[in-house]
């Protein structure tokens, strides 16, 4: 009965790393993002790429990191914007599918963990992080996160985190008892592929403690997920 319990509460993690190189070999690029909607992709993509720039204020001279950034698809859509753009990814095969679709001479691609961003070197004006904080599945795995893009940021620079699913809303998503036990069931398994809920109180907490302010804002209506999630805009105080 022991082990039982003690199986329940300590299940297996998710190789995201694994999880996404087999995502990276769908012929269809929002499927190997997981990025679905009933929405045509190119104007999913547009809608995406603009609720972004607006949230980031990018502008032509900003130098952006778009941490997690995938296929690059979004990226190449922001790198319209700014005068230089870094994606960075931990899926070999995901960085593959970028640098091969999207290359543009203010555009670069480098396979990197999200834990480990300081050998990028340099100073990033601005930073986004979008639908995929909820892979860093506790609290010190996600400051780790914002305190290696916080890094790496200018003074005044901002980031922002996108589209990541809100933990006061989780019987919104899990709405029937047969989601439920699918849910433990791939939680126990180490299959589970959503990720982690997160609360807005830890996103302010973590802002705190790097000594970042941040704002928590609803998605917009028109976005395929904002009825289970929520965005943030962390700002870096000036020198």
């Amino acid at each position: 009965m022991a082990t039982g319990i003690r199986v329940f509460y300590y299940p297996c993690s998710m190789n995201w790393e694994a999880f996404w190189d087999a995502r990276a070999q769908a012929a269809d690029p929002n499927t190997q993002v997981g990025r679905l909607s009933k929405v045509a992709p190119e104007q999913l993509n547009d809608r995406i790429a603009q609720h972004i720039g607006q949230q980031l204020d990018l502008q032509p001279t900003d130098r952006l990191l778009d941490v997690c950034c995938g296929n690059g698809v979004l990226t190449a859509l922001l790198a319209k914007h700014c005068q230089q753009v870094v994606g960075a990814d931990v899926s070999e095969k995901l960085i593959a599918q970028a640098k091969k679709h999207h290359a543009a001479t203010n555009l670069h691609f480098v396979k990197a963990n999200a834990l480990q961003l300081s050998g990028l070197g340099g100073q990033f004006s601005k930073i986004n992080l979008y639908f995929s904080f909820q892979y860093f599945e506790d609290y010190d795995t996600g400051l780790r996160v914002l305190a290696e893009m916080e890094s790496l940021l200018a003074p005044g620079g901002r980031i922002f985190i996108g589209d990541t699913p809100d933990a006061r809303r989780w019987f919104a998503y899990y709405n029937h008892p047969v989601k439920w036990l699918r849910y433990v069931y791939q939680k126990w398994k180490g299959t589970e592929p959503m990720g982690k809920f997160w609360h807005p109180h830890a996103f302010q907490k973590m802002a705190e403690e790097l000594g970042l302010s941040v704002e928590i804002l609803p998605e917009p209506s028109d976005l395929p997920y904002a009825w289970y999630r929520f965005d943030a805009l962390f700002t870096k105080k000036l020198a």
